[in-house]
């Protein structure tokens, strides 16, 4: 950090050591602004209006990194979190398995026996239960658009039923089993239907998760020789012959849950895992302000490393170079730094305007009397960037000789037009101009004669060009399909035309517009 010293004290006898003095001061000051920010700006981030450390330092609890702690201030929630301690640590050790209790997947089971077109079985049942429904020994699937719907609220065998979307024959039977899915440590179900031919489905399990396949309702055999494999190394059923498109594919988890393992201190699996004993990290409270700073990797020495401030009245003890001392004894506050012997004003008195955030970018001058300084503004309203020169929409650049080099001047010029007419035209070459030291471009043609007809072709150096043009007493103007251009800058070239099948004309006018292009 940049520290102050009076390079001329009680010599300010000449204008030098007055800029000297000055320019220490302003260099002094610059050096104490970070990131945009006054001394006094800084200072407002780390107290309140009180005098009080108020900095900006957040904790929080990250549901995959653990705890977390940040200093400063941030555009968002995002950056500059440092991990305090994992999830791994706060588990802590392992516990122990004390025993297990029963706790049945299926019960409640239910037979139907269809009367003709029957839809409506009464099956007692709350709105969260989840159901297995077979006709004739074939897994439904539940929704308007498929087998069957439930309601916890219809049916009169102490309320709920199960309705069919469409009427079941005379006798076909209807079981239904109720799952204790809240007593179970997972229950899953996906149904997918093919849209094409598919033998690979997604599920989420692992080695020991117990599984039933089905397809169509019907139930399927593992192994490699039967119906389907298994992987949960890449969470993958896959059937040893591809599922044809329109198929229904049901997955359910059947694990063994005839036992629930109680764990560490009589904790239900959803609050510890079963193989490590931890109590899971998303069920752990921890109140505000209940981690020390002490217990924080980190955040102690770095808070020590932080410049040292100190609001009082009174000069502050055992100060260490390069601290700060908020001096309230004097009106207004005065703000200090210890140079490693003495407190030295950070703002000692000068001439200097009050500036405020208006005057961000402002220069500071001398007045129109001459008497004080003051703040203004760079005016550049007449100065030409020097990255608009040679650009599109800006100021043409100039070569060694102060001129434009030809590549910023337009491709056409000028243009113009040569006229020449023929009393009595036979078929043959007509010269209209020779040019030389130009560039030009043949836009156009326009023909009359006074009466006949007869053809005209532009001609270059005596050979034709282009399509013919007919010519009769009525004026024919037209446009070259193709511009012939001529580069006459070096050598000199014959413009002309050609005039074939003539038939008694007379009076022949040939106009030829021309553009006279950069080289």
């Amino acid at each position: 950090m940049a520290r102050i010293r009076q390079q001329y004290p009680q010599n300010y006898g000449s204008s030098g050591n007055i800029n000297t003095e000055f320019e220490n001061l302003v260099r002094y000051i610059n050096s104490a602004e970070l990131g945009n920010n006054t001394v006094g700006e800084l200072l407002s981030k780390l107290f309140d209006a009180n005098g009080v450390f108020d900095g900006p330092i957040e904790l929080r609890k990250d549901s995959s990194a653990g705890i977390q702690y940040r200093v400063g201030e941030y555009a968002d929630t995002i950056t500059g979190w440092i991990s305090l301690a994992t999830l791994a640590e706060l588990r802590g050790e392992a516990g122990k398995d004390f025993g297990t209790i029963g706790a049945p997947i299926l019960h409640t089971r239910v037979d139907f026996t269809s009367t003709n077109s029957q839809t409506v079985y009464n099956y007692a049942h709350d709105a969260t239960d989840e159901l297995l429904v077979y006709k004739a020994g074939v897994l439904q699937r539940e929704g308007a658009s498929f087998d069957y719907q439930k309601s916890a609220t219809a049916g009169t065998a102490s309320a709920g039923a199960v309705t069919f979307n469409a009427g079941n024959s005379t006798g076909t039977v209807i079981g239904i089993f109720k799952i204790r899915a809240s007593a179970i440590t997972g229950y899953t179900r996906t149904d997918t239907v093919t849209t094409g031919n598919q033998a690979v489905f997604a599920f989420v399990h692992t080695e020991e998760t117990k599984l039933q396949v089905y397809k169509n309702g019907i139930l399927q055999r593992e192994g490699g020789s039967f119906d389907y494999t298994s992987s949960f190394t890449g969470n993958t059923i896959t059937f040893n012959s591809a599922v044809s498109s329109g198929n229904t594919i049901t997955i359910l988890t059947v694990e063994n849950t005839s036992i629930q393992a109680v764990t560490g201190m009589m904790f239900e699996e959803k609050f510890v895992d079963s193989g490590s004993g931890l109590i899971k990290f998303d069920k752990i409270s921890i109140a505000d302000n209940a981690i020390t700073q002490a217990k924080v990797a980190n955040l102690v020495s770095n808070l020590s490393a932080k410049a040292k401030l100190t609001v009082s009245q009174s000069t502050p003890s055992n100060s260490a170079s390069g601290d700060l001392w908020h001096d309230t004894s004097v009106t207004p506050n005065q703000l200090k730094f210890y140079d490693g012997s003495q407190w030295l004003r950070t703002s000692p008195d000068s001439s200097l305007p009050t500036f405020t955030t208006a005057n961000s970018g402002n220069f500071v001058k001398v007045n129109g009397t001459g008497t004080a300084l003051e703040y203004g503004t760079i005016d550049l309203s007449s100065v030409v960037a020097i990255t608009q020169k040679g650009a599109a929409n800006g100021v043409a650049s100039l070569d060694s000789s102060g001129r434009l080099p030809s590549s910023q001047l337009p491709v056409v010029l000028s243009s113009d037009s040569l006229y020449t007419s023929v009393a009595t035209p036979g078929n043959q070459g007509y010269k209209v101009k020779r040019i030389y030291r130009q560039k030009i471009r043949i836009d156009g043609i326009s023909v009359q004669t006074a009466s006949g007809t007869c053809s005209v072709q532009v001609s270059f150096d005596g050979t034709g060009f282009g399509s013919t043009v007919s010519a009769s007493s009525v004026k024919s103007d037209g446009v070259l399909g193709t511009p012939l251009e001529i580069d006459a800058t070096t050598v000199s070239h014959e413009i002309g035309f050609i005039v074939t099948s003539n038939s008694s004309a007379s009076a022949l006018e040939v106009t030829l517009a021309i553009s006279i292009i950069a080289s």
